[in-house]
């Protein structure tokens, strides 16, 4: 008997007859980030703390391990103001068109991504944005790093309280380092 999937963080939030994964923890997030030309998109709520560190600091950390950065929602002020000189700053919509144009050569002009993952959502605004690559740009793998189930994404964590999130971010960011 299959698994029950995690009921979405807004309860009329379901992705039809596919739902994401759930992600076994932020150690196997790591693994896939690594092994596929990934991009991380940081939204308006990573600006949240958890124990004291904001996860605009878990961007910055992941960005300094080798994933570029996508800054929506005037978060590029506080990617730099945090110290991280790299991300460029584009809206949730165009960044999601982009990524759906199988033309688009990526922000380094070396092809486009197959991996995209995300941090500190507007949930429901994430939610569109997931929902169009999950329909429009299928083969590209999409993660949702946030602690709120998203079901149109590839991957997602369920439903987690704050302290299993900060582990489970920790437990990212050390794969990606190492």
């Amino acid at each position: 008997m299959a698994a029950k999937a995690p009921t979405p963080w807004q309860t009329a939030n379901y992705g039809g007859s596919k739902n994401a994964s759930v992600l076994v923890g932020g150690k196997a997030a790591a693994k896939m980030m690594k092994k596929k030309r990934c991009l991380l998109i940081v939204s308006a709520h990573a600006t949240r703390e958890l124990d004291g560190k904001r996860l605009i600091d878990y961007a910055v950390e992941i960005g300094k391990a080798g994933i570029p950065v996508v800054a929506t929602a005037n978060m590029i002020k506080d990617l730099r103001d945090a110290g991280f000189k790299k991300a460029v700053d584009l809206q949730l919509v165009d960044i999601t068109n982009r990524l759906r144009d199988p033309e688009w050569k990526g922000l380094d002009g070396k092809g486009p991504y197959d991996c995209v993952a995300y941090l500190g959502g507007i949930y429901y605004v994430q939610s569109q944005s997931l929902s169009t690559l999950k329909h429009f740009a299928p083969d590209i793998l999409t993660i949702s790093l946030d602690r709120e189930y998203q079901p149109n994404a590839s991957f997602s964590f369920s439903n987690i309280k704050k302290g299993e999130w900060k582990k489970e971010l920790d437990d990212l960011v050390s794969e990606l380092k190492a």
